[in-house]
């Protein structure tokens, strides 16, 4: 550990100019590891900005440095630093920049990382990217402040499942006491993450919910959302982050997809399971992920796509032994 914050401490060092970029479709981990390094990057006094290939998610506009979100500065930048992004081709638009910058450095938790850096950090044990920033820079005086903190400890409820999920361990709650004392204004996150949903989207929700259908004798629930729900709840595809939790929290389900409608006929895939191996149900469609939550892009008639999920989802649950 102390080699790897040496070497991205030295790459940070020896640049003017930074660019820190999360993933296309942001999560809540994806935002706040951003936010974080571009923090941390400026705190040693260089020039940085945070990034994704995305409109900026009003979820997260309580998050200290919100307004620093998507504006970058420049269009060329030294050293490019690559959070919560398991492959570079869902770095998007920004691919491009991180071609042309001096030294990349790739950090992430994502097993399925196919090492695009020049230094990379690779940690799957992690809960969280946000969680692997901890462990970089807890020891360096300074560096995690009370904003950090806050943008740390969102990553880390968020990529848990607000501490639900099986990813949650004794370190995750050690992280989460350390982050605390650091100032973290624990009830006023929470509320925002999960209390201050707009009307629209428990309208959507409710949608979600009447749309799932049982597969398997209940061991399969799959979700659908098309555009016309989006368009008449006045919502967006981000507003669908979260919503398979719904179809997850099912007595007997085993596996939850949730695919959205996007336009030109693509679907948005998530998968979700308590112990099928659904990494490699979503590599069958050229995704990924950990092995309990990935994702994927399918391209293709509604129904044809529905069976290849729901048969791909069969398949992984029949793998376990």
């Amino acid at each position: 550990m102390k080699k790897i914050t040496t070497d991205i401490l030295k790459a940070i060092e020896h640049a003017e100019t930074i660019l820190v970029c999360g993933h296309t479709r942001p999560d809540g981990d994806c935002v706040s590891s951003a936010l974080a390094m571009r923090r941390i990057c400026e705190k040693l006094g260089k020039k940085a900005d945070a990034v994704c290939d995305a409109d900026k998610p009003i979820s997260y506009a309580f998050l200290p440095d919100y307004e620093n979100f998507c504006a970058p500065r420049f269009d060329k930048y030294d050293l490019f630093i690559a959070v919560d992004c398991a492959t570079d081709k869902r770095l998007g638009e920004y691919f491009r920049v991180m071609q042309e910058a001096g030294n990349v450095v790739n950090i992430d938790h994502h097993p399925t990382n196919n090492l695009y850096g020049k230094i990379n950090y690779i940690d799957p044990a992690a809960s969280s990217t946000c969680a692997i920033l901890y462990d970089l820079f807890s020891a360096q005086n300074g560096l995690i402040d009370r904003d950090v903190a806050t943008m740390l400890y969102t990553g880390l409820s968020t990529d848990t499942g607000h501490f639900m999920h099986s990813n949650t361990t004794a370190k995750v709650f050690e992280i989460a006491m350390k982050l605390s004392e650091l100032g973290v204004d624990i009830v006023n996150v929470n509320q925002a993450l999960y209390c201050n949903k707009p009307f629209s989207k428990l309208k959507l929700a409710a949608k979600a919910i009447n749309a799932i259908k049982l597969y398997e004798d209940g061991k399969i629930a799959l979700m659908t959302i098309d555009q016309a729900d989006l368009a008449e709840c006045g919502c967006g595809s981000d507003d669908t982050e979260g919503l398979i939790d719904y179809a997850s929290s099912i007595s007997g389900v085993c596996i939850s997809i949730a695919m959205c409608e996007q336009k030109g006929g693509f679907f948005r895939v998530s998968f979700r399971s308590s112990e099928a191996d659904v990494a490699a149900a979503a590599g069958q469609f050229g995704g990924g992920g950990h092995k309990l939550a990935a994702g994927c892009i399918v391209n293709g008639n509604r129904y044809d796509v529905m069976e290849k999920l729901i048969a791909a989802a069969k398949s992984a649950i029949d793998k376990i032994s």
